[in-house]
């Protein structure tokens, strides 16, 4: 049993969490139903809570722009408004964002509150693949999962060959080839590359504090990728940094 099974078992999740990664849905599914379950433990599956959960029909689960239209300003205050509500028959009423990324800056203010301040009931899955896209004060409120699946493990391997570029451990010439590659990606293969390198960066460097330079010259690329930036632009700033 993983470390957040455990929590679910025991009833220990946190209020709000942002999911990233290919298999984000499937983990926020997981996290609703462990809220909304009433077996004795979470999620056991077979109550009446659960099924619901699972057939998508649970009254206190809320999907929120499912189609990813983007919710207006007027949408996100009926959420907040609705959340006040008390549950109709789970111990947690549950809402599930699942283009939370889609949100403007005066939806995701709206619900900041919300989040800090709300029911003791409410909970809060915000699913996006790049968390870079979500306000800072929104991620600092939720604890961040990344929910993996065969291109999480893919950047995993490669971001762990791109941070050793960035260590020095290979030289720029021979890693031409794989540095290259890199232009071919999806714009979201890319960030989730360079979100891997940021963090085995930042793990090193807290062991070895010289490579805090290195952490330095990749944190501008990896914040680029969340915007509206061409792979090949990056693939080209990485080996000019390098």
């Amino acid at each position: 049993m993983t470390p957040l099974e455990q929590r679910m078992a025991r009833r220990r999740l946190s209020h709000a969490y942002l999911v990233t990664g290919e298999a984000r849905e499937a983990l926020a599914g997981q996290l609703a139903a462990a809220w909304v379950c009433t077996g004795a433990t979470p999620p056991c599956g077979g109550c009446s809570g659960c099924r619901k959960a699972a057939q998508g029909i649970h009254p206190d689960i809320i999907l929120a722009d499912p189609e990813g239209e983007g919710l207006k300003a007027e949408q996100v205050r009926a959420l907040r408004s609705d959340a006040y509500i008390r549950p109709n028959e789970a111990p947690a009423k549950v809402y599930v964002l699942p283009h939370a990324h889609l949100l403007n800056p005066t939806g995701q203010n709206i619900l900041l509150k919300l989040v800090e301040e709300g029911p003791a009931y409410a909970r809060f899955l915000f699913l996006t693949p790049n968390p870079d896209l979500l306000l800072p004060t929104i991620r600092s409120r939720c604890e961040t999962l990344r929910a993996g699946g065969e291109a999480e493990a893919e950047a995993s391997a490669q971001g762990a060959v791109l941070a050793s570029c960035f260590m020095g451990a290979a030289s720029t010439l021979e890693a031409l080839p794989f540095l290259v590659s890199l232009e071919k990606k999806s714009r979201e293969e890319l960030a989730l590359l360079l979100e891997e390198a940021h963090n085995r960066l930042v793990e090193e460097a807290s062991r070895q504090p010289k490579l805090l330079e290195a952490v330095d010259r990749l944190e501008p690329i990896r914040a680029a990728s969340a915007f509206n930036i061409s792979p090949g632009h990056l693939a080209g700033w990485i080996m000019a940094v390098l």
